[in-house]
């Protein structure tokens, strides 16, 4: 009962985060104190989900001891893996079927964090973070046993996709895969959360240069 009331406080967070945005946006708030607000509660509702992790225990696959040496291995594997993945997809949306490859997420973050560089600890620290819990820890783990593996992917991966709106839903889809795997492989949801901060800062350094 306790694991489910944890997971439940931990999506009610993320949704709460996504509602303050849809609020400041009503109220006609823009600029810093728009990107200063969300920051924070980026922050506190990150920290509210890791201390849920903590308090919810170990589920039926995660390992009930930490390995440095195993999660230093899969942290490489996972980024290098979104990496190439990013690479891969970009290159057959581009080269083979024509598509734009412009995300136009990437985009407007890129145009953002340059007028409000602290709005970077959200986008590279706590989006990354919050993301693994929901979509991972709480949609993947939870719908491995009334499905299996791979259904339980596909469908926290389709709503990792969903929620982005943003128009290279592919790409999206087969990052949530790639994290489901990393995640589940590794035992460890700390572990897909570090690669996909680490992915996200590769990917923006990249936009940059």
């Amino acid at each position: 009962m306790k694991n489910s009331t944890n997971q439940l406080t931990t999506l009610l967070s993320y949704i709460a985060l996504l509602f303050v945005g849809t609020i400041l946006s009503m109220m006609r708030l823009t600029g810093h104190p728009y990107f200063l607000i969300m920051t924070i509660a980026a922050v506190i509702a990150t920290g509210a989900m890791i201390y849920l992790v903590q308090r919810d225990g170990k589920n039926s696959f995660e390992s009930k001891k930490f390995d440095w040496k195993n999660a230093v291995i899969w942290i490489l594997i996972g980024t290098i893996g979104a990496i190439v993945i990013q690479f891969g997809v970009t290159f057959i949306e581009q080269v083979i079927f024509h598509l734009s490859t412009s995300s136009q997420n990437t985009l407007t973050l890129l145009a953002t964090a340059h007028g409000y560089p602290y709005y970077l600890v959200y986008i590279l620290i706590c989006a990354p973070i919050m993301e693994e819990i929901v979509f991972r820890r709480v949609f993947f783990a939870n719908l491995i046993k009334p499905t299996n593996v791979i259904w339980a992917a596909l469908i926290s991966s389709f709503l990792f996709a969903f929620l982005h709106q943003d128009s290279r839903f592919l790409i999206y889809l087969i990052m949530g895969a790639w994290f489901c795997f990393v995640y589940y492989r590794s035992k460890n949801i700390y572990v897909s959360a570090t690669s996909h901060v680490i992915m996200n800062l590769v990917v923006l350094l990249l936009s940059i240069v």
